[in-house]
């Protein structure tokens, strides 16, 4: 009677240790399912980001101190460019040296025209999931410093895109790199031509403001623009993440 029992123990051990060996792989291999699924959605290599380095060529931009604009915007969008791709993101250049970019446009208008219009042409047919115009601001009160990210009030996804990079730049660039609270990137509207009228989702991220002795100094500085691209690059990824469908 004994052993019978004990035998029986036994043979129902084994049936509940199978039932939840066959259980825990059943788990895993749902989890690798919803792993794989997940990973075909949200593949960067599909998506295409254009950077817009604001200025070049005969248009300096703004200037003070003996800085000028354009340089500071195509040092900032290269690096910019090198970091989205190393997160497997496609990235297409409106320039990637010193030129303007009014001789790529037939528009029949001023050459500030055909320059913006040849920059949206490049973005449009890009087929761009996002572009990212790459500017500095200026002021005639030098206090005025800080980044702002500009958006077109009436696109939801631009809007998102904006405070993406708003909070990727305050965590990054002035919580732990600057170490300030002082100093935050603010979000603002702004009916500029590339916001409006391109087909993509889009920002005119300002990097700082030209004008101040501060941010003029900071923006020269090659480990400040690497952050400064590293966090707009991170707010662009989480960005397509939550829009992944």
């Amino acid at each position: 009677m004994f052993n019978r029992t004990f035998f029986l123990v036994i043979k129902i051990n084994r049936k509940i240790i199978l039932a939840i060996i066959a259980l825990i792989l059943l788990l895993l291999s749902a989890s690798l399912v919803i792993s794989n699924k997940t990973a075909a959605v949200f593949n960067t290599s599909k998506k295409t980001i254009t950077v817009d380095p604001g200025h070049g060529g005969i248009d300096g931009g703004s200037s003070s101190f003996g800085l000028l604009e354009k340089d500071v915007n195509l040092q900032i969008s290269l690096k910019l460019r090198k970091t989205l791709v190393n997160k497997g993101i496609h990235v297409v250049l409106t320039r990637d040296s010193d030129v303007s970019l009014e001789s790529k446009s037939d528009l029949n208008s001023s050459r500030y025209r055909r320059d913006l219009h040849a920059r949206k042409t490049i973005i449009d047919q890009s087929n761009s999931a996002a572009f990212v115009s790459v500017h500095m601001d200026a002021y005639k009160n030098s206090n005025a410093r800080g980044i702002k990210i500009f958006y077109y009030e009436t696109s939801n996804e631009s809007k998102q895109l904006a405070q993406s990079i708003c909070d990727k730049v305050n965590k990054m660039v002035f919580n732990e790199f600057l170490k300030t609270t002082e100093v935050k990137a603010e979000l603002g509207t702004g009916d500029y031509y590339l916001l409006r009228t391109a087909q993509a989702p889009g920002v005119i991220v300002e990097t700082g403001f030209i004008t101040n002795p501060t941010d003029n100094s900071l923006i020269q500085r090659e480990d400040y623009q690497n952050i400064i691209a590293k966090a707009i690059a991170d707010g662009i990824e989480e960005y397509l993440f939550k829009a992944a469908p």
